[in-house]
């Protein structure tokens, strides 16, 4: 019987099985933390996780964003109303956007009043790598992660000196400018990163012509992270890590005035590991998060929804009957600070949870439990359980049951009720139940040293679905998500390729309508080879056709698109780098939310510093 300990002995020897800084581990090949809390080789991992490195970030360029890269990975839709910093939305296999739990080093991020996150104020000049696990979570992580995580580590620090610089430009006169210092002597570990982005945009609304609906929609945003860790006898360490990003996004409102709204994420943490025995890690982290937000679409017209969050956490890894067993504690505080007057304005969760995994010769096994008690509905338990057999060296099987939830935002809550005689009441409902979801998938999986291929096949049924279309906030809805996932990896002829295929089926129970803006079948193909000092790529991504909401009818119907994206990396000198990227090359005309524009071809150029 062969028993793997690695994933436990490398999360005793990290920072913080949430802030770790995953990658490439001699003994585990490519690391992730999101799919169990703790460290493991991602091709052990029994969930579906995807990542996205500093490499891929790189070759993004200033012209494309974390939602856009996000839009490229196996399982992922998204929405955007209009041009760079738009409101945007990310659907998880079907799910809403509210069902994704959006972390940042560890920290929850996200408005409690609107119950979304806001990724399109996350800078990828900031990130170091994101790890994006599809599927139910909520027995790791508790509310909102129907659909799934996604994990967002910074930027950390290294051994040596190590300065970095980027300067770039590109069409709707965009530009961008960052700059950054990391380095570590000893066990003393740190890193500083800070930038500005800037983008004249597009028009928001092309098909309106009211009030200065007719202009471009910019977009700027000023942002910085930092992190320093100092570890102390043999394995234990202490760290801190801070992240802010500050940007205004015009868009149009039909006013006269030119409409715009701020929007700030912020997160900052401290953490402290010990290796209190041999087998016994333990880790406390101390943390706070703010999404803020200020509409302005007059002049004398206000609106402000802001959500402040303070978090602790406890979490112990031990070595245990042939295993790596999870146990914690974690402390959530909301509170929300609005133009509006909410009837509350506070809530407190606590939670406990325990995992266990092991590796028991050709048998994987994964179980997870989480009680969360919420002070405004009470308590809510979640369950996982996952087994794969290794029934070839080359080939695996897996499947999994798990249950999830979503608690009622402030807004669905506690929305103050307006009636008009016209067009009835509008208004939130104390009374809501949270949402809740059971999924259940099963995989396959293959994979050589060179090649990779999984496909997975999942049923998520979502009861007691948050429904405003009555005005009132009530738990009546129902979703049927069903779908098939294929994924491959390979490396031919020096010729690096990456290619993802899904078919969704993500219906209203009800009325057995599309759910809005979810296609049936979406896909992307990237190559990419290296020729001397150049690096040149290319990828396509593309969605079948959808219908902008429930109930589905012509005139909200979107046809299908698949666009072009060209992208060139150039070595200057050891240390000096050109990266050239294209969007849109064929300049598609497409949407992503009824009546809301996208971008035409677009390029942008960027030059590097970064000393190797």
């Amino acid at each position: 019987m062969t028993i793997r300990i690695s994933a436990l002995a490398a999360a005793c020897a990290l920072a913080h099985p949430l802030l770790v800084q995953a990658g490439d581990d001699p003994t585990l090949g490519t690391t992730v933390v999101t799919a169990t809390r703790q460290p493991q080789s991602l091709s052990d991992a029994l969930a579906e996780v995807d990542v996205i490195d500093r490499a891929e970030i790189d070759k993004a360029g200033g012209n494309t964003s974390l939602v856009q890269l996000l839009s490229a990975r196996p399982g992922i839709q998204v929405t955007t109303n209009g041009g760079a910093g738009s409101n945007s939305s990310v659907f998880i296999r079907g799910t809403t956007s509210g069902h994704v739990l959006v972390l940042i080093d560890g920290m929850r991020v996200g408005s409690a009043t609107s119950g979304s996150p806001t990724l399109e104020m996350i800078p990828l000049a900031l990130i170091d790598r994101v790890e994006i696990l599809r599927g139910p979570a909520s027995a790791l992580y508790g509310s909102d992660a129907i659909g799934g995580v996604i994990q967002i580590f910074t930027r950390k620090g290294e051994e040596g000196l190590h300065p970095t610089f980027s300067i770039g430009a590109g069409t709707e006169d965009a530009r961008s400018l960052s700059a950054g210092l990391s380095g570590g002597v000893d066990r003393l570990r740190y890193s500083l990163t800070a930038g500005h982005d800037r983008t004249d945009g597009i028009n928001a609304k092309p098909l309106s012509t009211r009030g200065r609906d007719g202009d471009d929609d910019g977009f700027r945003n000023d942002y910085f992270s930092g992190a320093v860790s100092l570890g102390f006898r043999e394995r234990d360490e202490v760290g801190l890590n801070v992240f802010h990003s500050d940007g205004r996004n015009w868009y149009d409102a039909g006013r006269a005035f030119d409409s715009y709204l701020d929007k700030r994420t912020d997160s900052a943490g401290v953490h402290m590991r010990n290796q209190l025995t041999q087998d016994w890690a333990s880790t406390v982290r101390v943390g706070y998060s703010a999404d803020t937000s200020r509409t302005r679409s007059t002049a004398t017209s206000v609106s402000d929804f802001n959500t402040y969050q303070s978090q602790f956490t406890w979490q112990n890894d031990v070595a245990l009957a042939g295993g790596s067993l999870l146990a914690a504690y974690e402390f959530l505080e909301q509170n929300v600070a609005t133009a509006t007057a909410y009837a509350k304005t506070n809530r407190i969760v606590n939670s406990v949870l325990l995992g266990w995994g092991g590796e028991f010769g050709k048998h994987h096994v994964q179980v997870n439990a989480r009680r969360d008690q919420n002070s405004q509905y009470g308590g809510k338990t979640t369950g996982s359980a996952a087994y794969g057999y290794q029934f070839a060296p080359e080939w695996r099987v897996h499947g999994s049951i798990g249950t999830a939830f979503k608690a009622p935002s402030f807004n669905d809550l506690y929305y103050p009720l307006d009636c008009d005689p016209v067009y009835g009441c509008f208004g939130g409902n104390p009374d809501l139940k949270p949402e809740e979801a059971l999924n259940r998938e099963v995989g396959i999986s293959w994979e050589r040293k060179d090649f990779s291929f999984r496909a997975t096949y999942f049923n998520n049924r979502v009861k007691n679905l948050i429904d405003w279309s009555t005005g009132i906030a009530s738990n009546v809805a129902t979703a049927e998500l069903e779908g098939v996932e294929l994924g491959m990896t390979a490396s031919v002829y020096g010729y690096r390729l990456r290619a993802s295929l899904d078919f969704l089926d993500a219906k209203d129970k009800d009325s057995g309508d599309d759910l809005g803006r979810r296609a049936r079948e979406s896909g992307s193909f990237g190559i990419e080879r290296d020729i001397g000092d150049w690096t040149l790529g290319a990828e396509v991504v593309g969605q079948g056709r959808r219908y902008d909401k429930v109930p589905n009818v012509a005139s909200g119907r979107m046809g299908g698109y698949a666009l072009l994206n060209a992208y060139a990396q150039y070595a200057l000198a050891r240390d000096w780098r050109i990266d050239v990227r294209a969007n849109n090359v064929l300049d598609k005309d497409y949407e992503l939310a009824k009546g809301y524009g996208t971008p035409g071809i677009n390029a942008f150029v960027a030059l590097r510093y970064a000393p190797r």
